[in-house]
């Protein structure tokens, strides 16, 4: 059963830095027994430029730890839209988060990210 579909992570992501969702969905990512995740990416620049989207878990909300890689270092080369789809796995923890990373040399992309819950 569906228990939620939300647009969880809507930034302009540069460098390799990780960037992370909201403090405000990280109840939400934390509430379901499964969460299905897609990946759009447009408006991308750099060299060689890829992608990885973690799902990071915490029972109290302070040092989040990897839970799964949903999209693993995927170039981000093509037609943009890219879009990517993942799974984490139940069970996910009290609190949930998704991290974006990019890799290779002077990247930035427009990432946009939805989560749907089940269970």
């Amino acid at each position: 059963m569906r228990v939620f579909n939300q647009l969880v992570f809507d930034q302009v992501v540069t460098g390799t830095a990780e960037a992370v969702s909201s403090s405000e969905f990280n109840d939400l990512l934390g509430k379901s027994m499964a969460l299905y995740y897609e990946v759009e990416v447009c408006q991308v620049a750099g060299t060689n430029p890829t992608i990885t989207v973690k799902h990071k878990a915490s029972n109290s909300g302070r040092g989040f730890k990897d839970h799964t890689t949903l999209v693993n270092a995927q170039s981000l080369s093509g037609t943009p839209p890219l879009r990517f789809v993942g799974q984490a796995p139940g069970p996910l923890g009290g609190l949930g988060q998704v991290a974006v990373s990019l890799g290779g040399a002077d990247n930035t992309a427009n990432v946009k990210i939805w989560a749907c819950g089940r269970g």
